[in-house]
């Protein structure tokens, strides 16, 4: 086996460690304040929910890539991402 080193001096740290109650620290007003007010700003509207029913679909590579191509063209177009999926939403809707 081993030798343990400094066995009786961690046993001390730790006993001391234990007994020492702990600081609370105050922050300042103003840094309360600063950080208080963006978690007001951060809440966001509840989205609404949509009635849906979830649908797997098995897509041909030669159609997925082309709904992939439109979401990419369409992505760099706004600056928001654009999936496939939504893309493909959009196309079942314009059948109706």
């Amino acid at each position: 086996m081993k030798k343990r080193h400094d066995v009786d001096e961690l046993a001390k740290q730790l006993t001391t460690a234990v007994s020492t109650p702990l600081q609370k620290v105050a922050q300042p007003a103003s840094a309360q304040e600063s950080v208080a007010a963006p978690k007001e700003e951060l809440k966001k509207p509840k989205k609404k929910k949509v009635e849906a029913i979830p649908v797997f679909l098995r897509l041909p590579a030669s159609l997925y890539e082309r709904f992939d191509n439109v979401a990419v063209k369409r992505t760099k177009e706004t600056g928001r991402g654009v999936s496939v999926q939504q893309i493909i939403i959009e196309k079942l809707e314009s059948v109706q």
